[in-house]
């Protein structure tokens, strides 16, 4: 089940695929000249036989060619098994477009980044497939709001970054949230929030309240994410007795209890399909 954290990444690069160029070169990888960009499928197989999903593909065209295709995966802790997708990702997409082909990995946690930069010896000799890791020091650090307007999703993800100890980075964010389309701002205030120490939490709300309080607010995000979670508990709830479960007092409580809509989300899903009351919660 993916979550707020993994998705919001991948969104921010949908609504700005120039953000992946921008890590290519922080990268020290130049570009091929192109003149425009443009978010692909991230199903990576023309059959049905085995399926193959990235998390995105952004293509850079020159006119009508495709002069590169990035392959984009949201990694936010390690996992060993992972490396063995992303050959196959590659080589399907290679051999799709016709066109160097690129894996980028953005990795937040500085730890789980560091892990992903090894390079995978695929066996054949000379074969040997090395991510381009996005880790915190590759995320540049936002905190002038003229440029923030202008490339707000970037500076969203600085902010996730960078915003714990920077209060310049956080009045960034602010501003680069009003350059966004309102219907998302809820969703990318709540996973900079997320990232935040408490402080820091407390830091961005007033900023909020200082520029345009009528439209952000923590409390509003607060509200919002409470809203998700009693809607994924009745969920839940609902399926677990539709089921013939019998949940304990301690179940109920435990339910009661969490808060983080996505956990919820999660039991809610598994209590459609599991065969034992006790797997929902494992």
């Amino acid at each position: 089940m993916v979550s707020t954290e993994h998705e919001v990444p991948l969104e921010l690069i949908r609504d700005s695929p120039s953000l992946v160029t921008r890590f290519l070169s922080e990268l020290g990888v130049d570009p091929p000249k192109h003149t425009s960009l443009r978010v692909d499928s991230s199903a990576l197989n023309e059959t049905k036989v085995t399926e193959h999903h990235c998390d995105s593909v952004v293509l850079l065209l020159d006119g009508d060619k495709v002069v590169m295709a990035v392959i984009v995966e949201v990694q936010l802790r390690f996992e060993k098994d992972k490396v063995y997708d992303w050959f196959p990702y590659v080589a399907n997409l290679w051999a799709r477009r016709r066109c160097p082909t690129t894996l980028v990995v953005y990795a937040p946690d500085r730890k789980t980044a560091r892990r992903y930069t090894a390079p995978i010896p695929i066996g054949h000799p000379g074969l040997t497939l090395t991510p381009l890791v996005i880790g915190p020091d590759a995320v540049p650090m936002i905190t002038d709001p003229q440029v923030a307007r202008e490339s707000p999703e970037l500076a969203v993800l600085s902010g996730a970054v960078h915003g714990d100890h920077n209060r310049d980075v956080l009045e960034a964010v602010v501003h680069a949230l009003n350059a966004i389309e309102p219907s998302k701002t809820v969703v990318y205030v709540e996973y900079v929030a997320k990232r935040l120490s408490e402080a820091a939490k407390r830091e961005l709300e007033t900023l909020m309240t200082m520029i345009e309080p009528e439209r952000h607010s923590i409390v509003a995000v607060t509200n919002y994410a409470a809203g998700q979670a009693e809607t994924f508990r009745k969920m839940l709830l609902f399926t677990a007795e539709h089921r013939g479960f019998v949940l304990t007092a301690e179940m109920r409580a435990q339910i009661a209890e969490c808060t983080d809509p996505d956990k919820l989300e999660v039991w809610a899903q598994r209590a459609i399909s599991v065969e034992r009351l006790e797997d929902i919660f494992r």
